[in-house]
């Protein structure tokens, strides 16, 4: 009888035990997306994208606001020196004062064409990855996300040449850690981080002892618009 209640006990703590490994390795439900109050737009200008206390430049500041951030507008106020700013919400009970022109509303033509001309004027590959990947993503439905595509593409291209520089700098000529592979070390390059943090991925060629694209962007462009002049452009390439 003693045995049972011992042997019912024990049970009893490996079921609560399992139980908690469950739920911590095993969400049983995803994040919930925040609610943010107003008409969605985009933060896609970080060099503006200021939220302040108050409609002027020289308000108080209450944060500055990442790229790709959703907020929502509340209102609008035009300066004296003709600039715009809008009241948004970046969260359910907080807000603040924001330039019109740091924001993008989804799935218009005219703000896709703002990204494309600011990836053109960026020299940062990982801000020009990360804007056109906030195009092709936001602007799906516009004629503008294959050339967002593209570019997401190509400066994956770029990138991948100068991660091979910088791997061959900081790993040597001939990095070795026993155990572990050659493709293994280099595929684990504190470079590439970032880059996969954002949806970013390359292959390791150990022959060729370099880097290259996975060429998600390719595969994507060709699947969802396969008959724009972008896509002929990479079946051209490929061929």
């Amino acid at each position: 009888m003693r045995s049972g209640f011992f042997f019912g006990r024990g049970l009893a703590h490996l079921l609560a035990a399992s139980i908690i490994l469950f739920i911590t390795f095993h969400p049983v439900e995803a994040k919930k997306k925040i609610f943010v109050p107003g008409r969605r737009v985009i933060v896609f200008d970080e060099r503006i994208s200021v939220l302040r206390e108050r409609p002027d430049a020289k308000s108080r500041v209450v944060q500055r606001l990442r790229r790709g951030r959703e907020i929502g507008i509340l209102a609008s106020a035009a300066t004296r020196s003709g600039g715009r700013y809008l009241r948004v919400a970046i969260s359910r009970n907080r807000e603040g004062w924001i330039l019109a022109e740091s924001v993008v509303i989804p799935g218009s033509t005219l703000d896709a064409q703002k990204i494309l001309r600011l990836i053109d004027e960026t020299s940062d590959d990982f801000i020009r990855a990360k804007l056109a990947r906030l195009c092709a993503d936001e602007f799906r439905t516009t004629a503008l996300a294959p050339a967002a595509l593209l570019k997401l593409g190509e400066t994956a291209e770029r990138v991948a040449e100068r991660l091979t520089r910088d791997a061959g700098r900081r790993l040597g000529e001939d990095p070795s850690i026993p155990g572990v592979s050659r493709r293994d070390l280099f595929l684990n390059f504190i470079g590439l981080d970032r880059f996969n943090k954002i949806g970013l991925t390359f292959n390791y060629v150990e022959d060729e002892g370099r880097f290259i694209y996975d060429g998600k962007a390719y595969r994507e462009l060709l699947k969802k618009y396969p008959k724009s002049k972008e896509a002929e452009r990479v079946r051209s390439l490929k061929s």
